[in-house]
């Protein structure tokens, strides 16, 4: 089995800092050990990709339990870092930016090899994270994030990533 590593995230990548990487990182960790996961735990992809991963993440501290207190935000956090992971690790595009609300999407994707990341948005990528969801929640949050991102206005390629921390799983699909 092969590893994810959450800590990678604290790297950054072209659209995202290494502090919203970190942050990222902290909002994961602290939803999969309040899920009852440790370290090494097996996660799920399934999809329009099909792997199984070994996660392995920071150990959490109390400060990071009290600074990630409300749900719905570390979820949020959380499955937006192991998104921009797998994407990064799935596919051979990267993050360059984040996007506005309104444009019905969350962040911008360009090719990996592509120095001129800041020019050329290629793909979008829509998250969404669930503390614990059955089949039937999971598939219809996937439906609605595929109408979400197919209603914005540009006709690029997307992906929407559904993070399950109670099992945990991710769905993968391309748009």
């Amino acid at each position: 089995m092969d590893e994810l590593d959450l800590r990678v995230l604290g790297s950054g990548m072209p659209g995202i800092t290494p502090e919203l990487g970190e942050t990222f990182v902290q909002a994961a960790s602290v939803c999969l050990e309040d899920e009852g996961h440790r370290c090494g735990s097996g996660m799920g992809i399934d999809g329009d990709f099909q792997r199984t991963y070994r996660l392995n993440w920071p150990p959490t501290t109390s400060q990071m339990h009290r600074s990630w207190a409300d749900p719905n935000e570390a979820t949020e956090h959380g499955a937006c870092g192991i998104a921009c992971l797998l994407v990064v690790t799935l596919t051979d595009m990267t993050i360059s930016g984040r996007s506005w609300r309104e444009t019905g999407f969350d962040f911008w994707l360009t090719k990996r090899e592509n120095r001129r990341w800041y020019f050329q948005e290629e793909a979008k990528l829509e998250v969404s994270g669930i503390r614990r969801g059955t089949e039937s929640q999971i598939n219809e949050r996937v439906r609605g994030k595929l109408i979400q991102i197919d209603r914005s206005r540009t006709w690029l390629p997307g992906l929407v990533v559904v993070v399950e921390f109670g099992s945990p799983r991710a769905r993968m699909v391309r748009k």
